[in-house]
C-alpha cells in the first residue's frame, strides 16, 4: 500500500497527558471532545492510539493545551475515528461503537506502530506452480461483480496476485477448483472478498487523490490490514501476554 501521509489518530498516554497538564499549570479536565467521551476509559483509548502509531501526544495535540485544535493532525485523527466507525457494519463480530467494545479493525490494524501505513507486500506468495516457473495465462475475467469488467485478474502483476500476497494464501482460498470453476460462487469466502473490496473502496474514498480501488493510487490496500495473515490483528484480538508467561 502506498504510504498514507498525514493519517493519524488522537494519541497520548496517561503519563504524558499528566505531564502536559502540569506544564499548563494545572491538571486539565478533558474538554473539546467531539467524538470521544470523557469517561473512565478515555486514557486507555489515548494509550491505544499512541501505541498504534508509535507517537507521543504532541503528534496530534498542542503541548500545554490538549484541548486546542491548532494542530491539524487532531482533526485528521477525528476523521480516522469516524472512518473506523464507518466500516464497522462490514464485520458481524463488531460489538460497541469504536473505540468501545470489540472491533476487527482499528488503528493498530493499519498502522502497526507507524504513523505511515504500508500498502505493498514485501514478499510474493508462490504456490507450487509459481515456484516451478509456471506462468498462468492472463485470461479474461468473468463473473466480476464489484471490480470493473476490464480488470486484469489472472497472471503476474494483477489484482488477484496482490490479494494472494496480502493474505499469503493460494487462489483456492476464495475460489473453487481451477479453470472455469474460478467463476463459480460456491465458495463463501468469495462473497466475503467482494465485501472487503467494497470496504477498501469506501476507505480510499476518504482520501483525496486516490483512484477508485483497485485503479490509481491508493491510501490503503488489502495488505495494509492483513500483513500476510488471513485474520488481521486489532487491539481487540491481539495477545498481550509476555513471552514465557502462560
Amino acid at each position: 500500500m502506498r504510504s498514507l501521509v498525514g493519517v493519524s489518530f488522537l494519541c497520548s498516554s496517561s503519563l504524558l497527558f499528566a505531564q502536559a497538564a502540569k506544564t499548563a499549570g494545572a491538571q486539565q479536565t478533558p474538554k473539546n471532545l467531539k467524538l470521544l467521551t470523557a469517561d473512565a476509559g478515555l486514557m486507555d483509548t489515548m494509550r491505544a492510539f499512541n501505541d498504534a502509531l508509535g507517537v507521543q501526544c504532541d503528534y496530534c495535540h498542542v503541548a500545554g493545551d490538549l484541548s486546542s485544535d491548532a494542530n491539524p493532525r487532531k482533526e485528521t485523527a477525528r476523521k480516522m475515528i469516524a472512518m473506523v466507525r464507518q466500516i464497522e457494519p462490514y464485520f458481524a463480530t463488531t460489538n460497541g461503537v469504536f473505540p468501545r467494545g470489540y472491533h476487527e479493525v482499528d488503528c493498530s490494524t493499519c498502522h502497526r506502530g507507524n504513523a505511515k501505513v504500508e500498502t505493498q507486500a514485501p514478499q510474493l506468495f508462490q504456490n507450487r506452480g509459481d515456484a516451478e516457473g509456471h506462468i498462468p495465462p492472463k485470461d479474461k475475467a468473468t463473473n466480476l461483480k464489484v471490480l470493473p469488467m476490464t480488470t486484469e485478474v489472472h497472471g503476474k502483476g494483477t489484482i488477484m496476485e496482490d490479494f494472494r500476497d496480502a493474505l499469503m494464501v493460494d487462489c483456492a482460498y476464495c475460489h473453487s477448483g481451477g479453470g472455469e470453476n474460478f467463476a463459480k460462487d460456491d465458495n463463501p469466502r468469495k462473497e466475503l472478498a467482494r465485501q472487503m473490496i467494497l470496504m477498501t473502496k469506501q476507505i480510499n474514498a476518504n482520501f483525496p487523490g486516490t483512484g477508485v480501488y483497485p485503479a490509481g493510487p491508493q491510501a490503503v490496500s488489502c495488505y495494509t490490514c492483513h500483513r500476510g495473515e488471513v485474520h488481521p490483528v486489532s487491539a481487540s484480538n491481539k495477545n498481550y501476554a509476555r513471552p514465557g508467561r502462560n
